[in-house]
């Protein structure tokens, strides 16, 4: 019976750590996990799909949403991405080459559904 308990409280443990883990963490989790630690401004261009891996961008939470490139100035937080599901108060936003992960390019027939 105490060998159990000990055993489940262990369990428990280790779940915690898991749900304890700083935005840090989970962003160096995810870097890894989608190798984007070499991402460059240039592998970005506009028209890119893209996923947004970062779970936090300048105060603000990401749960993996996708989105679209519609400007890249090459600066700091310069790559500006279009959600594709945009939130009530967040239509696009900042951020660097490692946030994201490449999905592919919207082609022009793409764009001229959207257009309409």
């Amino acid at each position: 019976m105490v060998v159990s308990v000990y055993l489940l409280l262990i369990e428990i443990r280790k779940d915690m750590a898991e749900i304890s883990k700083t935005v840090a963490e989970l962003h160096a989790k995810a870097v890894e996990k989608y190798s984007t630690e070499k991402n460059d401004f240039s592998d970005f261009p506009v028209f890119s799909k893209v996923k947004i891996i970062a779970p936090f961008v300048d105060f603000v939470f990401f749960y993996g949403e996708t989105g679209m490139v519609i400007k890249n100035s090459r600066d700091y937080l310069g790559i500006t991405v279009k959600l594709d599901e945009p939130r009530r108060n967040i239509i696009e936003w900042n951020f660097n080459p490692k946030d994201l992960f490449k999905i592919g390019i919207v082609t022009r027939f793409e764009l001229m559904d959207m257009e309409e």
